[in-house]
């Protein structure tokens, strides 16, 4: 899948090291529900589980720039849903170095757009977000999603202060 800038491809074992790159990186993790990872062998865990193969329903994919003047082996996000029962839910990551230039608008709304049409049976998209996240439900917003419901302590981050979090649920429906 590509966009204008970017090029989406169904993540796999051989992205290990451009997303180990990013779970290691605590600004990249800070709203993550596993935090930061500290060794290969947990990004390792991380995608595998994430793999069509070995989580029903999983659909993500792994985000390069396109720029010719950028390393085009470079991971630097991801984008996809995790599961799709009762409702599916995406959800996205990117590095630092990606982030303020509408990179994960950009992926998500092409993500968004692939999923409607891999998935017509169903008509709703979530997204869960920590409430301090901004920039988060930024790219929620923009996509067309509407906030739905907070669930007060909704979450809990040991390495956030406060660490019981209120979460942000928002829905996307088909046009």
């Amino acid at each position: 899948m590509e966009t204008a800038r970017l090029r989406l491809d169904p993540i796999g074992l051989c992205h290990l090291d451009g997303f180990h790159r990013i779970w290691t990186n605590p600004d990249s993790t800070r709203w993550a529900r596993k935090g930061t990872l500290q060794t290969i062998d947990q990004t390792y865990a991380w995608l595998s589980g994430m793999l069509p193969e070995n989580r029903a329903g999983s659909d993500n994919y792994a985000i390069f720039i396109k720029d010719a003047n950028s390393d085009k082996s470079t991971v630097i996000g991801v984008v996809g849903v995790h599961r799709v029962d009762p409702t599916p839910e995406i959800g996205y990551l990117f590095h630092p170095s990606a982030w303020g230039k509408g990179y994960a608008t950009e992926a998500a709304r092409a993500f968004i757009q692939h999923f409607w049409k891999a998935r017509p049976d169903l008509d709703t998209i979530e997204a869960k977000v920590d409430e301090a996240n901004s920039s988060s439900r930024h790219v929620l917003n923009k996509c067309g999603f509407v906030e739905n419901e907070t669930i007060i302590g909704g979450a809990e981050r040991a390495w956030l202060d406060p660490q019981k979090r209120n979460i942000v649920v928002y829905r996307l429906k088909r046009a």
